[in-house]
């Protein structure tokens, strides 16, 4: 089996190009090396993420992959690794970005882990002089039995961020709610599992929220509590972040139901109206991940994604979305 790298660049004038790589490999060592072959000299890495089956061993991970994330959500195609890393040359952006990983709790209850993974986030933060609501700009739930457990998750992260200012009056952040396990998993809890992005001197830039009401309904409507994209505007650059998009109406409620290339073809209707809420397009974004609840729909989703995604590093998964109705999620990040 070979490997395969996808790579983009968005290369500003002046300084400060950024790169996306997702790697898929017949193994963890073929995927961490490539990755570090494709880095160029002058890049350091803000963020990255190993997707792992269930059984695959998580090797010692050395410079420059020490703090990336490790999760069990099962790559789907030919190869059992897949790899996302995102690399920088030096910018005011690289210099803001605070990646933190592989938050988890060893607590019995999945409310009580939700509670302890934030909690433990917040010091994390506090300790370098930053907040969950003024810093935190996007975070990523990994729930394991996400069909039975979703709910207590999602109680606990509505109530502590009630706690700390965050509600709808106010703002959320962006989020990707899914399917997943820790790669390293505690000998107790482990079912909740947080990654997230925040910003040192928020002062420095500014913070937009998207959230395309023609399409997509408030999520506080149905009880959850996250944007559904948010843009970062730098001296010379835009980030923008789109939270995990299904299938989903105007109100809220699931479109398609059954019917895995419709629900395709209207998640991307969702991310096309996000995206041009911040002045950007698909030719705009330079990574997707990709997830789906049955693996038989791979060759229907690929089909319906294959042109859309083309020259996009890119990746699907095995991983069930937050409602069952729904079959497939794509969460992604563009650069402007």
């Amino acid at each position: 089996m070979n490997v395969k790298c996808n790579t983009k660049v968005f290369a500003p004038k002046g300084s400060g190009a950024e790169l996306q790589i997702m790697v898929c490999a017949p193994s963890v060592e073929s995927a961490l090396r490539t990755a570090a072959e494709s880095i160029p000299q002058g890049f350091s890495v803000i963020a990255g993420r190993l997707f792992l089956d269930e059984v695959t061993a998580v090797p010692p991970l050395e410079r420059p992959f020490e703090a990336i994330s490790v999760v069990r959500e099962r790559p789907l195609g030919d190869l059992p690794v897949s790899l996302w890393i995102w690399a920088s040359e030096p910018s005011l952006a690289s210099e803001l970005l605070v990646w933190s990983a592989n938050i988890v709790s060893d607590k019995e209850k999945v409310y009580d882990q939700s509670q302890e993974v934030l909690c433990n986030y917040q010091q994390s933060l506090s300790s370098q002089g930053m907040n969950i609501s003024d810093n935190c700009i996007r975070t990523w739930f990994f729930v394991d039995d996400i069909d039975y457990k979703y709910s207590d998750f999602v109680r606990a992260r509505r109530e502590f961020f009630d706690s700390v200012g965050l509600r709808a009056d106010t703002h959320y952040i962006a989020s990707t709610g899914i399917f997943g396990a820790p790669g390293k998993r505690p000998s107790k809890g482990g079912d909740v599992m947080l990654d997230a992005l925040a910003l040192k001197d928020p002062q420095k830039c500014e913070i937009r929220y998207l959230h395309a009401y023609s399409h997509l309904s408030p999520t506080s409507l149905y009880g959850v509590t996250f944007e559904r994209g948010t843009v970062i505007d730098y001296d010379d650059r835009s980030h923008i972040f789109i939270s995990g998009t299904a299938s989903i109406d105007a109100h809220g409620k699931v479109v398609h139901i059954g019917d895995v290339g419709k629900q395709c073809d209207r998640m991307m209707e969702n991310v096309s109206v996000l995206l041009s809420e911040a002045d950007a397009s698909m030719e705009d974004v330079q990574m997707a991940i990709v997830y789906l609840r049955n693996s038989e729909d791979l060759e229907v989703v690929q089909q319906r994604l294959s042109f859309i995604l083309r020259n996009i590093p890119h990746t699907y998964l095995l991983a069930p979305v937050c409602r069952p109705e729904w079959l497939v999620e794509i969460e992604c990040m563009a650069v402007t």
